[in-house]
């Protein structure tokens, strides 16, 4: 059996395109579409079919995806272990998080861990929610703490999903600003200038779903940034509104530096923040270790 060819066909699939997996995979595309085409008429098989100016699996390719992700995860598995085991001999947890996560929530479950497990190296990394995602999907995290997505059904055989709190995302601006404390219609909010994380952000994304609902034109985004506590910085010096989630604003909303937005018709948009792993049977016995302090530590509050 080809495994290469297999792990071509496999990155097509869960890209969804050649072009991607090209990208990832750092081989050209028509090597790529070669080796597929030639492997398809050496097996009498179709994996894929095109539909306009898409890619869409057979039913065989679609059957193929499960037990090809578990062979391949298997396969990295085996390959992390080793690359760990060199740099790190006694373990090695990478945590990937959204902005939310590793401002509020990891910090502390990382110091309760490292305090049981002193051997272990831990290496924590901050990104959006899409990104969080990635790397988990990618094998580049062992465990992603994220905002609510769309799960990719072709993971459903290697990773569990976890939800760990219940959240809602909320309108604030400055506690000196016109509108604070104020209840305004939804379309006089997004009148006014935005400030907001990248394309890619949990809150952006669930703020461009408001609009389309509610067929009001997206707001103006007068300020961008990569991180969310910058983001918070800047609506706190007076410039624009900003759309977060409740538990990261709290604690300016108790000091008194942020003031929340009462918006007519009341307009809220629920999030849920997740735990993403891999399945028990492909995890280090220290990894589980990390899942259980995180259950336990949110059954205590």
């Amino acid at each position: 059996m080809n495994y290469h060819v297999l792990k071509l066909f496999y990155y097509v699939a869960i890209t969804g395109s050649v072009t991607k997996a090209s990208e990832r995979l750092h081989i050209s595309q028509p090597a790529i579409s070669a080796q597929i085409r030639k492997f398809e008429r050496e097996n009498h098989i179709l994996l894929f079919e095109i539909k306009g100016k898409r890619m869409v699996l057979t039913p065989l390719g679609k059957r193929l995806i499960e037990p090809l992700e578990k062979f391949f995860a298997m396969g990295d598995q085996v390959q992390q272990i080793i690359e760990d085991y060199h740099k790190f001999p006694e373990g090695n947890l990478r945590i990937a998080g959204n902005y939310l996560a590793t401002s509020i929530l990891i910090p502390r479950w990382a110091s309760l861990f490292k305090q049981s497990f002193p051997e272990v190296n831990i290496q924590i990394t901050t990104t959006n929610s899409h990104g969080v995602m990635g790397k988990l999907n990618n094998f580049e995290a062992d465990v992603a703490i994220y905002s609510d997505m769309e799960f990719p059904s072709h993971n459903t055989g290697v990773f569990e999903h976890r939800e760990l709190y219940r959240d809602e995302y909320i309108f604030v601006v400055s506690s000196h600003h016109p509108i604070a404390n104020q209840q305004v219609s939804f379309e006089e909010v997004m009148s006014e200038a935005f400030i907001m994380r990248e394309e890619g952000s949990a809150a952006r994304e669930r703020l461009v779903r408001l609009c389309e609902e509610r067929s009001v034109q997206q707001p103006t985004i007068g300020l961008q940034f990569n991180g969310v506590n910058e983001v918070i910085q800047a609506v706190i010096a007076g410039y624009g509104i900003s759309y977060v989630s409740a538990l990261l604003a709290k604690p300016y909303l108790d000091q008194g530096t942020l003031a929340k937005i009462a918006v007519e018709k009341n307009v809220v948009s629920k999030h849920s923040i997740w735990m993403g792993y891999r399945k028990k049977e492909l995890q280090e016995s220290y990894m589980q270790s990390f899942i259980t302090l995180v259950m336990k530590q949110l059954s205590i509050k």
